[in-house]
C-alpha cells in the first residue's frame, strides 16, 4: 500500500511505491522470513524491482488503540515535555512494534546489520535491531532515534524499556537510508553499536545474549526496512 501522507518521502529515499503490501501483523502471522507478533507490518516491493522491502505502518497506531494525537500533546504540553519526549517517559505510550527473522533460531555472536529508513512518525521516529528474543517476549534492542540524534542499547521486560547505554549526538536523520551494525563478541557479554560504519556504542553486560534476532519500531514511527542480515562469524 502507499500511505500518501508519506508519498513524497517515499519517493525521496528511492521507493517510489510499496506495491501488493502483504499484511503480516494481525495474530502474529508469518510472511517470507519475518514473523510479526506485535505491529503492522508489511512484505511489499520498491516499485522499482521485485527485491522485498519489510514495511511498518506507524500510521495505523493512533486509530487502533485510539491514542489521540491532540490528547497526547496537551498531556506533554503540562508536564512541561515534548511529544517525543512524553513518548519515552509514559508508560501508556510504550509500544513496540517487533518483527522476528525466522532463518536464525537462536543468535549468540556475530553481527547484526539492517538498512533502514524512518519516513514519518508523530510521537517517535525511531527503529532498530531486537536480539535475545524470548518466548515470553521479553528481549534487547539496539534502536536508533532520529529525533534525539541518539543510539539505545535497552532492555526490554514486559513491554517496558530499561536503558543500558545511551550515545547522543548521533547523526540520525529522517527519509535518508541507515545501516545499523550490532556486534556481539565471543561469550556473548560484549555488544557494540554502529551506525552508517561509525562505531558508537561498546557495553558490557552481565548475561551472555541468546535467542531469536529481528526488527523494532516504536508507536506511530512509519519505517521501511531494505535489508537485514545476521553473521555468526562476523566481527
Amino acid at each position: 500500500m502507499v500511505l500518501r501522507r508519506y508519498e513524497r518521502v517515499l519517493v525521496g529515499v528511492g521507493l517510489g511505491l510499496m506495491l501488493t503490501a502483504l499484511p503480516l501483523a494481525a495474530a502474529a502471522q508469518s510472511a517470507g522470513p519475518f514473523n510479526a507478533p506485535i505491529g503492522w507490518w508489511s512484505i511489499g516491493t520498491d516499485g522499482v524491482d521485485t527485491k522485498p522491502v519489510l514495511f511498518e505502518d506507524g500510521t495505523r497506531y493512533s486509530a487502533t488503540t485510539g491514542q489521540n494525537d491532540l490528547a497526547t500533546q496537551a498531556q506533554a504540553q503540562a508536564q512541561g515535555l515534548s511529544v517525543h519526549q512524553l513518548a519515552d517517559t509514559a508508560p501508556g505510550l510504550a509500544y513496540y512494534p517487533i518483527a522476528i527473522f525466522n532463518k536464525v533460531p537462536n543468535f549468540t555472536q556475530g553481527t547484526i546489520v539492517t538498512r533502514f529508513a524512518i519516513v514519518g512518525g508523530d510521537l517517535d521516529t525511531e527503529a532498530g535491531i531486537i536480539f535475545s528474543y524470548q518466548p515470553n517476549g521479553d528481549y534487547l534492542a539496539l534502536r536508533m532515534d532520529a529525533d534525539s540524534s541518539s543510539l539505545k542499547l535497552e532492555s526490554l521486560t514486559q513491554g517496558q524499556a530499561t536503558a543500558l547505554s545511551v550515545v547522543d549526538n548521533v547523526p540520525a536523520a529522517l527519509a535518508r537510508w541507515h545501516d545499523l551494525q550490532l556486534t556481539v563478541a565471543p561469550g556473548g557479554t560484549h555488544l557494540s553499536g554502529a551506525l552508517d560504519g561509525q562505531k558508537f556504542l561498546d557495553v558490557d553486560i552481565d548475561t551472555p545474549i541468546s535467542g531469536q534476532v529481528g526488527t523494532m519500531t516504536k508507536t506511530d514511527s512509519v519505517v521501511v526496512f531494505n535489508s537485514f542480515n545476521v553473521d555468526p562469524n562476523g566481527q
